[in-house]
């Protein structure tokens, strides 16, 4: 079984407003309300640490919110760095019929030194793993010396000579910038996401399709995971291509549920044992199990969704998967849209 680990380099204070109906514009009543640490690398190493994958979680933390840490789920998991300031917060509204409402801040920026040990501190945890992955994920922070975003280079130049792979998980300019890098494995785009790297709509599961081998061959990724919510996912490769869906037992709030998928793939997708100083014609890492990656993905997706947080207690009870050939004639049940993708 894989190793991995995950980092967030901007994570959130997630903070659930639970209501009956939300009136836009209007004084709404709250039934309930939930706060926790949260954010996409944390959530992957959630998952995973409840599928039984060994994992750890980096992430720098503001230091007046280090209180969260005592009341967070799976802390064991946790690898902090204290920076100065508080962290972002993110708010949902979460409606009874099961419509969400997220209102999200942008990532707090963080000093050049405190990126630099952030750094270190992800390579100490691959090494120390012997991580198969290394799961980047969320929104990517500015330096507030020069305004510019933080830069993965050396992380991912490093960690690809432990012959550990790359996921990268996030949307915009970033994930537009590190697809093309040239050091990146995998990524996780949604259908909008996706249409926005090919700058074209997607209308049926072949389209997405042909764009995901689009981008794989301008890019020499590795894998495309594309979940295409209610439509399901596809793993792609140059050379292969699965779709996937699993029954989700209900839709309670589908925020999570990308990373949830995103941990069943690179939580399952390692075949054999692989060796330190992998290259990037992937001679010396493991074969990847796409067919089986792709399974626990939508297995896990669709628990994400029947839970009201971005927290999945168990993955016992997840639903059996349905994994095909892709039906390239399959319409989409939603027509996609473009993100901005503002200058890197």
């Amino acid at each position: 079984m894989a190793a991995v680990v995950s980092l967030t380099p901007a994570p959130v204070i997630d903070r659930t407003y639970f209501v009956d109906d939300f009136d836009a514009g209007k004084v709404n009543r709250a039934t309930d309300i939930q706060e926790f640490l949260s954010g996409k690398g944390i959530n992957v190493s959630r998952t995973l640490r409840v599928a039984g994958v060994a994992t750890s979680a980096v992430l720098p933390i503001g230091r007046e919110d280090e209180h969260l840490l005592f009341r967070t789920p799976h802390p064991q998991i946790l690898r902090i760095l204290p920076i100065p300031g508080r962290m972002r917060v993110n708010t949902a509204v979460l409606e009874r019929n099961g419509r969400t409402t997220n209102v999200n801040q942008k990532a707090v920026p963080i000093p050049q030194r405190d990126w630099d040990a952030v750094v270190d501190m992800t390579l100490n945890e691959i090494r120390s793993l012997r991580a198969d992955w290394l799961v980047v994920s969320g929104s990517v922070p500015r330096h507030p010396e020069t305004g510019e975003k933080v830069d993965f280079t050396h992380l991912f130049e490093a960690a690809k000579n432990l012959g550990t792979r790359i996921a990268f998980d996030s949307s915009g300019s970033s994930l537009e910038y590190w697809t093309k890098s040239g050091l990146v494995d995998l990524i996780k785009p949604n259908a909008d996401e996706i249409a926005t790297l090919v700058q074209r709509h997607m209308h049926t599961v072949g389209d997405v399709l042909e764009a995901g081998r689009q981008v794989i061959e301008e890019t020499n990724l590795e894998v495309a995971l594309v979940s295409m919510g209610g439509d399901g996912a596809l793993a792609i490769t140059k050379d292969d291509a699965w779709w996937g869906l699993a029954p989700a037992p209900e839709v309670v709030n589908t925020t999570g549920a990308g990373d949830a998928s995103l941990a069943g793939f690179v939580g399952h997708s390692i075949q054999g044992p692989g060796q330190a100083g992998g290259r990037p014609d992937y001679g010396h890492l493991p074969k990847l199990a796409i067919k089986t990656g792709l399974a626990k993905a939508v297995q896990y997706g669709a628990l994400a969704v029947a839970v009201p947080t971005t927290i999945i207690d168990s993955v016992e009870d997840a639903p059996e998967p349905v994994i095909e050939r892709p039906d390239p004639s399959r319409e989409l049940s939603e027509p996609t849209k473009f993100f901005e993708t503002p200058s890197a």
